[in-house]
Order: C-alpha cells, then structure tokens, then sequence
C-alpha cells in the first residue's frame, strides 16, 4: 500500500511516431524561418552577400535562370531572388525539422507550443493592424479619380484593376479594414485567439486569393500570412473539432500570470482602437477634401458616374 500523503509520480514523456512529431517541427521551423527572414521579414538578411548568393544557386539549380541584380527596391515581394529565397528557406525548414523531430522523441512541449503561438499571434497582430489602419486612412488604395475613370478595362493591369475597384468605394474600404483590424484585436487576448485566427484565416483567404488571381506581387507574403492563422488553428485542432463535433477537451490547466501579461493586451487593445480613431479621422477628411475637389471641377466621371458624350440622345 501506498501513504495516502505521497505525491503523485509525473507521467512520463511516451515516445509518439516520427510522422507525428514531424508534423510539428517542419510548420514550425519554416514558420519562424519564413516569417522571421523570408518576405518583409522581423530580420532582414536579403541584403548580405552570402545569402543572394545561396538564392541564386538554388535558382540556377532549379529554375534554370540566375537571379537578377535589383539595383534598388521594387515595391514587390514575389521577385525572383523572393521565390528563390523562400525555396531556400523551405528546404532549410525541412531539414531542421527531421532533425528536430529525430532528436524529440516526445510529443511538443508547453514551452514550444507557446513559443510557436506567441510568434504567429504577435506576427499577425502586427500585419494586420498596420494593413487594416492604412484601409482607415484610404492610404493604401487612395480615392478614384478621373484619369482613373477615364481609361478602359483594356488600359488596366489586373492589379490596376483591382486598385480601380478599390478606390471607387470608400465604404468598402473600411470594411475591409475592420476585417483587418478586428481578427488583431481578439488575438491580442487569450481568450479570443481561437476566434481572432479564424477571422484572420477569413480575411487573409480573401486577400491571398485577389493577390494571386489578380497578379498582386505579394503573393508570398499574403500566403505566408494565412498559413499564420491556419498554423494558429491547427494548434487548437482538438478544441475545434470538440466544438463542431459536440466532444469533450480537458480544460487548459490554470497557472497564475504575471500583472504585465494581464495589462499588456489591453494597453495594446487601447493603443490600436486610438489609432484607428486617428486614421479614420484621416481619412474622413481626405474623403470631404475630395468631394469638395470634385464639386468644384468639371469632371462627369467623378461627380455623376458616367462619361457624358451627347447632350441629345439620338431618337431626339
């Protein structure tokens, strides 16, 4: 028999197959990998020698081409040395995750599945509010004008026309900044990081699929993005599928915070909601200048919505 007062032994950590463990470690790897130093990275490497070096290998290796030299930045994310560079860092990514996963024998630890869901949080948080508060100030897509109005679907690019239909309406534009704004807002809190990746996994689906059908070059980023959120879900995956199966999940064990972790998220909610405010007070009044731009110059595209070219119809 046992003493009623002995403590409980800790379970041991079972071994779980290599398949399932890689499972964790290769997301995982390129996740830090392409978030960390691949398109509009936290670290910028892109300009070293040694790695335009790396990436042109692998682009003559695989593509068959080198990668050109860009004498000064383009605005573009999906540029040849980009694409070279994240099949780089895929590969790499591959390889630290079989070895990772060949020296833990075990299931993923507390501490690496908070590390990997505090970088995903914090990296979208940061992205989507800075994406969503340029929509608020009408920064990013602008105001349609004439000369805009003025030229044919034949005249725009596909990205042209997307930026087209954006600008036309302002509204849309905030909407689409709150679909920004918000999914950063519930993931600032523990409680709502479950809602706040699937709005993000929502908005980032919407935004990856108009970057890519509409030849937008920051297909990578956006998609790097939305693997973000998705990666975010997957590490509640049994919460999600109790919640749409009606199953049962053990509650997560209760550890006292720190008074910084409990006030941090809402100073941050605080932050953002002001500088919401800010923007969409920016934005208004770059709307009422442009009404009133409008209102003073001759211009039918802009103030009636079509092309005025007879006075007199035909059958008049």
């Amino acid at each position: 028999m046992t003493s009623l007062n002995a403590a409980p032994a800790e379970p041991a950590l079972t071994a779980i197959p290599f398949w399932r463990r890689l499972m964790f470690t290769f997301p995982a790897s390129y996740a830090f990998l392409s978030l960390g130093v691949g398109t509009q990275p936290i670290l910028h490497l892109e300009g070293l020698p040694v790695v335009r070096q790396l990436a042109d290998v692998v682009s003559r290796a695989v593509f068959q081409v080198p990668v050109p030299p860009i004498p000064q930045p383009t605005g573009s994310g999906d540029t040849a040395f980009d694409w070279a560079w994240t099949l780089c860092l895929l590969l790499l990514a591959v390889a630290a995750g079989l070895v990772w996963a060949e020296r833990q024998r075990s299931a993923p630890t507390a501490v690496q599945r908070v590390a990997l869901r505090t970088f995903l949080r914090a990296v979208l948080i940061w992205w989507l509010t800075m994406y969503g508060l340029s929509k608020f100030a009408f920064s990013q897509f602008g105001l349609i004008g004439s000369w805009q109005l003025a030229g044919t679907y034949g005249e725009s690019s596909p990205m042209g026309l997307l930026w087209r239909f954006m600008a036309a309406s302002p509204g849309y534009q905030l909407v689409a900044g709150v679909a920004e704004v918000l999914p950063a807002l519930l993931l600032l809190h523990r409680r709502t990081v479950t809602a706040g990746a699937l709005v993000a996994a929502i908005t980032m689906t919407n935004v990856f699929a108009l970057n890519l059908f509409y030849d937008v070059p920051v297909k990578l980023f956006s998609g790097h993005l939305l693997l973000a959120a998705l990666l975010l879900l997957a590490l509640d995956a049994r919460r999600l599928r109790a919640a749409f199966t009606g199953g049962a999940v053990a509650a997560a064990p209760w550890a006292p915070r720190p008074v910084w972790r409990r006030v941090l998220p809402w100073l941050l909610t605080a932050l953002i909601t002001v500088h919401v405010g800010l923007s969409f007070r920016t934005g208004l009044q770059t709307l009422r200048e442009d009404r009133e731009f409008t209102q003073s110059i001759s211009a039918p595209l802009k103030s009636r919505g079509f092309n005025l070219i007879q006075e007199k119809p035909f059958n008049r």
